[in-house]
């Protein structure tokens, strides 16, 4: 009875053992004088979980695809180079991290979005610390949940709009998190569509073709900490809802239509704690309805805001205005209900006599000028000029063009300096 007992454990042990080993994950060396020649060979034969790790070179590829949960890891910064050809790789199973790498050469074609690295319908994917150089697009993502492309470095061709794709491209998504990446030279650096409840933080987005951030139809994300610098119209945010959009530069974004940031159809959102320096139009806003812009900064743009008159109910409360060539446009003289409040506006000429810190009479930032430089930009020619100044004073004085009920009604004072 003994004898069968330890017969017993001593069989179940090596049924263990076999299975321990089963799911160890198992690691296949890549390289010219490695076991694996190309990373074609070992994904061909790796079972789930194993580990690929590809030694430094160059390796001419395209059409690649990991169709089962495991990590390619590159040691040295291997490249893989697609020649001018088609994608490199495509991902197709969950929880699959991909680091290290370099990815270059990605051929351009107008009849599928070819990218260096392709994630379709996937769940819990990684994307991280790879280089990403000449590409079509560099990342694209479809139908898919739960990932992280974070510390990558995304450099596009810098040619034209068609002939680029976007650095980070991500279509019909969920929960995603792109953190910490520098985007250039794409069509946009990062672009968003249908994709929802996803954080876009800590990236720097600079001399893409059209939009550093280009981010449509996402309800519920959050962007932030990011900074968009020289992309050719700034960032695009439209027709979400639930959006947070905070702590971010909007940088040196010029042009005839270049803004810092450009928000359309926009409902029940934030905007706070922003930067925006030097910028055409530090934000441009259509279609925006219960919109609340706190502490945020407008230094030296061409105009701090521009408002179309189907803007409602939105409320502008404790920014600073400061060294802007115009604060606010608005193109209707019918009655607003946008609020200001609490802002601090370097031409305030106000006073404060009862010391509470805000002005005693209201600031109405909207001036003629800024009306015929809308409706009449060659007027841009008489700008400064002492007719226009003297048309300003009078209009003040007697609103005809810009709405009287658009005022902040509590400016603070004295306004704040630049910092």
């Amino acid at each position: 009875m003994a004898t069968m007992r330890l017969r017993m454990l001593f069989l179940v042990g090596i049924i263990a053992g076999f299975g321990h080993g089963r799911s160890a994950s198992k690691r296949f060396d890549i390289g010219w004088n490695r076991p694996f020649k190309t990373l074609r060979e070992a994904l061909a034969i790796a079972d789930s979980n194993a580990v690929l790790v590809v030694h430094p070179g160059v390796y001419p590829e395209t059409g690649l695809v990991v169709n089962k949960p495991m990590t390619l890891r590159g040691m040295g910064w291997p490249a893989l180079d697609a020649r001018g050809l088609g994608a490199l790789l495509n991902i197709t199973a969950d929880n699959v991290r991909i680091t290290g790498f370099v990815f270059k050469n990605v051929g351009v074609s107008y009849l599928k979005d070819q990218a260096a690295v392709n994630m379709t319908g996937t769940r819990g994917a990684r994307i991280d610390s790879n280089r990403f150089v000449h590409n079509f697009f560099s990342i694209y993502g479809s139908r898919s949940r739960n990932t992280r492309i974070d510390n990558n470095d995304i450099t596009g061709r810098y040619n034209n709009e068609v002939a680029n794709g976007n650095g980070v491209h991500l279509w019909q998504c969920d929960s995603m998190t792109v953190k910490n990446n520098k985007a250039r030279g794409h069509r946009d650096g990062i672009y968003l569509e249908f994709t929802g409840h996803s954080t876009v933080t800590g990236n720097l987005a600079e001399k893409n073709i059209r939009y550093g951030l280009h981010f449509m139809f996402s309800n519920g994300s959050r962007y932030a900490e990011n900074t968009f610098r020289n992309n050719g119209s700034g960032v695009a945010v439209m027709y979400s809802n639930d959006v947070r959009m905070e702590d971010n530069r909007f940088e040196h974004n010029w042009g005839s239509a270049a803004y810092g940031l450009l928000c359309k159809g926009i409902e029940d959102s934030k905007v706070r704690g922003n930067i925006f320096v030097e910028n055409t139009v530090g934000v441009f806003q259509e279609g925006l309805s219960r919109v609340q812009f706190e502490e945020n900064a407008f230094v030296r743009n061409g105009w701090a805001l521009k408002m179309v008159a189907n803007c409602d109910d939105n409320v502008y409360e404790n920014n600073r205005f400061s060294g802007n060539t115009f604060d606010v446009s608005y193109n209707s003289s019918a009655h607003n209900s946008n609020a200001f409040h609490r802002n601090s506006w370097d031409k305030y000429r106000g006073y404060d006599l009862n010391r509470d810190g805000l002005g005693d009479v209201p600031y109405r930032p909207v001036e003629l000028q800024s009306v015929l430089m809308d409706r009449y930009p060659e007027a841009l020619i008489l700008m400064r000029g002492h007719f226009l100044t003297l048309l300003n004073l009078i209009e003040k004085q007697f609103p005809a063009l810009a709405p009287r009920s658009l005022e902040d009604d509590s400016p603070l004072f004295p306004p704040r300096k630049d910092s």
